[in-house]
């Protein structure tokens, strides 16, 4: 695994969320490095659930996720994350 702190890293510019993504997805090693440097030793730990959801939303969640680069269950699990986020700053 290379170390970001041995390459100085250089963003591309992106056209669009896609390209950006897609770049993401195949400098996973960037990310790890940059986790351990600021203090995360390993990603959040999570349990796989199972979920109804109204066809519609799934739908929705779909369309948006292509216009993001990303699949329909990542797009529902950041919504999720940041509704739970925000709600837990009201409460």
């Amino acid at each position: 695994m290379k170390t970001v702190e041995s390459v100085p890293l250089e963003m591309p510019e992106f056209r669009s969320e896609a390209e950006e993504a897609l770049w993401w997805d195949q400098h996973q090693e960037v990310i790890a490095d940059l986790l351990v440097k600021h203090g995360r030793r390993g990603a959040v730990p999570t349990k796989s659930i199972s979920v109804r959801l109204p066809v519609t939303d799934i739908e929705r969640a779909r369309r948006l996720g292509e216009k993001r680069g990303m699949g329909y269950q990542t797009v529902i699990k950041s919504l999720l994350h940041e509704a739970l986020k925000r709600e837990s700053k009201i409460a």
